[in-house]
């Protein structure tokens, strides 16, 4: 017998076995075997059925073992039915068997049927997260005998799983090129600090790759579009070629294979790019938070992520799990639909105004909160109301998810910004939060198996009674209430001191029994109207900018805060809120600060249409969100990117195309814009639309102010039906 500590990188079903690869502690990589037996279980409609079932499965060959158990159906069983429970010896008879049975008189209805063998196994038989680290015996055939979870809960880096990231170049220049006749031309590979390019003859190219491959042997894989595009591009061109191309850790049998993924890359993971995004500590987070291997748990929604967990934990209770059939609600009068069906509790902002010395008071994670302080889950919440449930299935798994998240938060902030500890922290609470922002989205969802309407519902109206508490709270305490927005509320007291909304906050959080802390202390804050317009006076959700007393600029919902927004547009709108706000009061904000800030738009103005601003700072960046053949309309970034494939560059669905405007009005939606990677240093940029640009940001940020454009000589050349509208005004 044998034994080594690692981290488990894969595991799937393969037939009659399980197979487990792990990275041990010293850097290699082993497989190892576990015996499976795929199983279900049947709801006979009487027990004189399941007496005849019993009596006619007995007679097949695959059959391993038929007993009686006992299970709950459904999340509102009180008591356990009796049920048939059917083993297989193999994989390869189970669906079959399950298609059989759907049409017996027989059988009312079966269980445990659409999960996936590899999580009947994990769940039931190996017991442990994937990614998660372990101690393990086996035998010298590898078979596993034994597996203990070791604490590492606590740990910041990832496991040392390594990655080979990669994206391959079809030779043809077509939008949309086809396998089965256009060759590969390039592949771009990066393992760790070596970066490799192979191109020329496609079947060297390919051998090329590969080689590299086998000899860096990395844990995951990951490139563009791999199940969709890469992988399956790959696949084509190796069976044309004839070759034998290897890319997992184990031999196969191209010819047997009917898709690539996963069977290609056996004792490897792939991942799409987008996928990745949350990093190797991120997609570990969402393994061992769903009990699904690395791959899958890339690749699946959140829904089915939380599925997946809810599944795990109800069959360590005593449940089997019901087919996946989708919505119900329950049946109740429109007036109540109307009255219950809301979101969260908005208070309209006080806008138009230079508000001083303003709190602003955050709910720490409050929906997930509400469903653990008040029990909310799918089986606790009726048309009579809040029943009572011991330890109810939807807030012990957002607790769980809660405090983890809440752990990396905030030993995030006892590292350096932008460290390597600091990273890894947020990649791990950035995907907890994202579970627990699903947890409670898709407590109604139709696609949530055990979803309830009425849960989701609950939720919000606890979040909108808070809110009305806390407002009342607040303002009879002395505090004027200028904002709230589902869980923030903006404060204000002349006179108060950071020390007071902290003081505050603590008292809110003893009334309302949930966490709330001071986010930011304001000295100057400015609330915006919908729109820019003097006339137009419509409140705007999350829709401000500020200062805070250590001069930091805070903004929301303007344009500094856009991805696709210019260099020169950003750093402009800065500067123009320092100039404004950088002031002792409100008063000398109305006055001096408004004063240079206008003489700053002056300038900035007069910068653009000089032809002075460097053509990097008037990049614009948008994402490609389909392939360029789908798109009905030219828009901007899709007329960059025909340009771009134009010149011969791959362009591909997913990707930033960033630009420049040269005639934003020019009947040919070719002739607006210029790729920015096809462009010199010396482009006449279209001076109109970047000065529109920078008047657009300086309304915004002024308007508060009765500031527009009209007022330096200056109108939109791009003038909408709203701006036709305020013409007549």
């Amino acid at each position: 017998m044998k034994s080594r500590v690692g981290w488990i990188l894969d595991a799937y079903v393969e037939e009659d076995e399980a197979v487990i690869w792990l990275r041990i502690d010293d850097g290699q990589v082993i497989k190892l075997r576990d015996r499976y037996h795929p199983s279900f279980y049947i709801l006979p409609k009487i027990v004189e059925h399941g007496k005849r079932l019993i009596s006619s499965l007995q007679e097949g060959p695959s059959i391993r073992n038929i007993e009686w158990a006992y299970r709950y159906t459904n999340l509102k069983d009180k008591r356990k039915k009796r049920l048939l429970h059917i083993t297989l010896d193999r994989v390869d008879t189970y669906k079959y068997l399950v298609n059989k049975l759907k049409d017996s008189g027989y059988v009312e209805e079966l269980f445990n049927i659409d999960l996936l063998h590899v999580q009947q196994y994990i769940y039931t038989k190996l017991g442990v997260a994937p990614t998660s680290k372990v101690d393990v015996e086996f035998n010298k055939n590898n078979f596993l005998i034994g597996i203990k979870k070791i604490d590492d809960e606590e740990e910041i880096s990832s496991p040392p799983f390594t990655e080979l990231y990669f994206n391959i170049h079809p030779s043809s220049s077509d939008l949309t090129p086809n396998p089965s006749l256009d060759p590969i031309g390039l592949i771009e590979a990066r393992y760790q600090e070596d970066g490799m390019i192979f191109k020329g003859e496609e079947r060297l190219v390919l051998e090329g790759f590969a080689s590299f491959l086998r000899n860096s042997d990395p844990d995951l894989l990951i490139c563009p579009e791999c199940d969709v595009f890469t992988f399956p591009y790959i696949f084509k061109r190796t069976k044309i070629l004839g070759l034998d191309l290897q890319l997992g850790r184990e031999d196969v049998r191209l010819d047997t294979l009917w898709k690539p993924l996963p069977y290609w890359i056996r004792g490897r993971v792939s991942s799409d790019y987008d996928l990745y995004s949350c990093g190797m500590a991120g997609l570990v987070e969402r393994s061992r938070f769903s009990y699904l291997p690395l791959g899958i748990a890339a690749r699946w929604t959140s829904n089915r992520i939380i599925d997946s967990r809810n599944c795990y934990e109800l069959m360590r209770r005593g449940f089997v799990i019901p087919k996946n059939t989708g919505y119900f609600e329950y049946i109740r009068p429109a007036k109540e639909i109307i009255e219950r069906d809301k979101g969260g509790m908005i208070i309209p902002p006080r806008i138009g105004m230079v508000h001083e010395n303003v709190a602003e008071l955050d709910y720490e994670s409050e929906y997930p909160n509400i469903i653990v302080h008040y029990k909310v889950s799918y089986e606790t919440v009726t048309p009579e109301g809040l029943v009572r449930k011991k330890d109810p299935i939807l807030p012990y798994i957002t607790e769980r998810a809660l405090e983890r998240r809440l752990y990396f938060k905030r030993l995030k902030k006892s590292f350096p910004q932008d460290s390597v500890e600091w990273h890894y922290c947020e990649q791990r609470q950035s995907a907890l939060k994202l579970i627990l922002v699903c947890l409670y989205g898709t407590s109604g969802c139709c696609w949530n198996r055990f979803g309830n309407v009425l849960t989701f519902e609950e939720i919000n109206r606890r979040s909108r009674e808070i809110m009305i508490k806390t407002k009342d709270f607040v303002q009879s305490l002395g505090y004027g209430l200028i904002y709230a927005d589902t869980d923030s509320v903006f404060v204000k007291k002349e006179g108060a001191r950071k020390e007071d909304y902290e003081e505050l906050a603590m008292r809110i959080k003893d009334c309302m029994g949930l966490p709330i802390s001071l986010d930011h202390h304001y000295k100057f804050l400015i609330l915006l109207p919908l729109e820019s317009d003097p006339y137009m006076k419509m409140e705007a959700m999350k829709h401000y900018f500020g200062m805070l007393h250590n001069r930091k600029i805070i903004a929301r919902g303007i344009e500094l805060r856009r991805h696709d927004t210019p260099k020169l547009i950003k750093e402009f709108q800065i500067k123009l809120i320092q100039a404004l706000l950088d002031c002792g009061n409100a008063e000398e904000v109305r006055t001096v600060g408004y004063g240079r800030a206008l003489q700053l738009v002056k300038e900035t103005v007069e910068r653009v249409m000089a032809g002075g601003v460097p053509i990097e700072d008037l990049v614009v960046s948008k994402i490609l969100r389909r392939p360029i053949a789908k798109y009905k309309s030219a828009l901007p970034h899709v007329s960059a990117a025909i340009q771009l494939v134009s010149g011969g560059k791959k362009v591909k669905k997913g990707e930033c195309i960033d630009f420049i405007f040269l005639n934003a009005s020019h009947h040919n939606p070719l002739c607006r814009v210029l790729a920015y990677e096809l462009a010199s240093s010396k482009v006449n940029y279209d001076k109109e639309k970047y000065r529109d640009m920078v008047l657009d940001a300086a309304e915004t940020v002024l308007s508060a102010f009765g500031f527009s454009r009209n007022m330096l000589g200056w109108r939109s050349s791009a003038r909408s039906g709203m701006e036709k509208l305020r013409e007549k005004r």
